[in-house]
């Protein structure tokens, strides 16, 4: 036996979806019904020959604290059309309901949209005059308990629909649901929403009838101050430049605003994105590249789909080519900036290296562009990428922070160039830097280089050089570390401790089996097996410092013995390296013994 039913649908319940997880606040009832009249004027646009599109327009009335009347010159609705479009939900009323297909110009796909305003209030009031019948008017009323009736009145209103909200809801926070029904409340949720709607919108108080949307083009180069103007306005900075972003695909148009100031990759920077002219989301995460964060955007889409909440992207292939077309967009910025002003490129540059850096790291066909104006932290001070490919001879580069900091006095006592490319994205750069650079040879730093930039010294086998070598060794035996003399400058750094990349994981292994319990210190000891035998760690000890040449002529093996270790902890010190437990132990013991004697 077949029985068909029908699914129940509790009202209630879908209005409780609605406000607190569809919807991110009942501000989106005005969005919806601006779209609904938006959509109606579109359609009776396609399907009505004898209505001229200048005639286009939306009225909102607002009576303080008491109603909102949403007015439009659309198609309106026959009493068919009632049932199949207000009354079902999930069904769209953005179907052309002679062809039952979209038509492009519509904002809406989800029909839900009319619920919204249940947020607002318990009753839904829809008057309407469809242009299929111009001489009959309907009356829709929707409660909140799921009941709704229908009937023709007398009135005779014009072609349209009118939506009247009653500030009746029962339960609700009464000075939230109070503060929409006023015009400067809904003039500014319009102006928020709907600023670039292509038909007018006005709201009327008090009988005086005022526009809030505006025609606009997003071109920067014929109105470069006016984007400006409006970047300020509705972004609220003060930006240093502008540019449009224009799809090649028709995908979007828009302005990118770029940031007087540095910024962190984590900010999640406020946009202003529409589609179809409509405030979508104020977030860019997904339209925009990762690496954007250095800029703004007021950005329009025709063609990009929507969330079921319509206040953000579906991730699909157009969205991820609209990504692709803003850095692209973005490039194209840059290599004009290149070309025709010079100066402004270098502070942008500047002000956003991160970013800048990023995009470099992450695209093709810039590095010509913007390598020159890269910023980097040397060993005699920020240069640029021009600058060291202008060097001249050999630069190396570390991608350690802290052995550039460690080494870098050595190379600008010697005026060689040591370039820091420790931090994120830098390695990648200066790789791309060192296949471009004619001039200069860059090269990763390596033991070698560091053991070259230390000149022998006038002690070496000198006997009592060589018992402190000989002690030193036994000391630092236990700390896996080598010792030796060397001649560097500056004078005042009497030892210098150096280590390798294994090393330098071994020392971390160690740091980790101090926290660690006995499960994870046997996994991290077997670690630690694997790269002791590659582990490369030496204190040079400066003979011209004077600390040193006092230690090469001291007789006390004891205070030798306190020296050595308190130098080693001093150069772990220098080098930021952070102490071992027993490396902080042995400095405040040698101390204590030097009060001693």
């Amino acid at each position: 036996m077949n029985n068909d039913y029908k699914f129940k649908v509790n009202l209630g319940g879908m209005i409780d979806i609605l406000s607190n997880h569809l919807y991110s606040s009942p501000n989106v009832f005005v969005r919806e019904l601006l779209q609904n009249g938006i959509d109606a004027i579109s359609a009776r646009i396609f399907s009505d020959n004898g209505f001229d599109s200048s005639d286009a327009k939306i009225e909102i009335e607002v009576v303080k604290g008491e109603k909102i009347i949403f007015r439009d010159n659309g198609t309106g609705l026959n009493e068919e059309e009632i049932h199949q479009f207000l009354s079902v939900i999930g069904q769209s009323s953005k179907y052309d309901i002679e062809n039952n297909r979209s038509n492009g110009d519509f904002i809406g796909r989800f029909g839900i949209g009319l619920l919204s305003c249940f947020m607002a209030t318990d009753s839904i009031c829809v008057r309407t005059s469809s242009f299929k019948n111009p001489g009959t008017a309907l009356e829709w009323r929707g409660m909140a308990d799921g009941t709704y009736t229908i009937h023709q009145i007398s009135e005779n209103i014009p072609v349209g629909t009118e939506i009247i909200l009653e500030n009746n809801k029962k339960e609700k926070d009464s000075e939230l649901i109070d503060d929409y029904y006023t015009s400067e409340s809904i003039s500014n949720l319009v102006y928020y929403y709907g600023l670039f709607l292509k038909y007018p919108v006005y709201v009327i108080d008090g009988g005086e009838k005022t526009r809030l949307n505006l025609k606009f083009d997003f071109d920067t180069k014929k109105n470069k101050d006016v984007c400006m103007q409006l970047g300020k306005t509705f972004l609220g900075e003060e930006f240093l430049d502008c540019f449009t972003l224009t799809s090649q695909t028709g995908l979007f148009n828009g302005i990118a605003y770029v940031l007087p100031y540095p910024v962190a990759a984590n900010v999640h920077n406020m946009h202003r994105i529409y589609l179809k002219n409509m405030l979508l989301t104020e977030s860019g995460e997904k339209l925009l590249p990762e690496w954007a964060f250095f800029i703004r955007c007021i950005i329009n889409t025709d063609h990009l789909k929507p969330t079921s909440s319509r206040e953000d992207f579906y991730e699909d292939e157009d969205l991820e080519k609209a990504r692709n077309e803003i850095a692209g967009c973005i490039a194209d910025y840059f290599e004009e900036l290149d070309l025709h002003n010079n100066e402004l490129l270098y502070k942008i540059v500047s002000i956003h290296n991160l970013a800048v850096k990023s995009v470099l790291s992450s695209s093709e066909g810039m590095d010509d562009i913007l390598l020159p104006y890269i910023l980097f932290e040397t060993s005699l001070g920020e240069l640029s990428g021009r600058d060291i490919s202008e060097f001249g001879g050999t630069a190396f580069y570390t991608l350690d922070v802290n052995q550039f900091k460690q080494l870098a006095p050595l190379y600008t006592q010697r005026s060689e160039l040591l370039i820091n490319a420790g931090y994120v994205y830098e390695g990648t750069i200066l790789q791309k830097l060192a296949e471009t650079s004619r001039k200069t040879d860059i090269e990763k730093l390596t033991e070698s280089d560091i053991d070259f930039m230390l000149d022998d010294s006038e002690f070496d086998g000198d006997p009592d050089a060589e018992r402190l070598l000989s002690l030193a060794a036994k000391i630092l035996k236990k700390y896996d570390c080598k010792a030796s003399i060397k001649e560097f400058r500056p004078f005042d750094i009497p030892a210098l401790y150096t280590i390798n990349e294994k090393a330098y994981e071994a020392r971390q292994i160690r740091r980790s089996k101090e926290n660690a319990n006995a499960v994870f210190t046997d996994m991290l000891s077997s670690f630690e097996d694997e790269i002791n035998s590659k582990a490369i760690a030496c204190l040079y000890f400066n003979t011209n410092n004077l600390i040193i040449r006092k230690l090469i002529d001291c007789k006390d093996k004891d205070k030798i013995s306190c020296y050595i270790e308190i130098l080693y902890v001093q150069s772990l010190l220098s080098g930021h390296f952070p102490l071992l437990n027993n490396e902080m132990k042995v400095l405040n013991e040698n101390l204590y013994k030097l009060m001693e004697f």
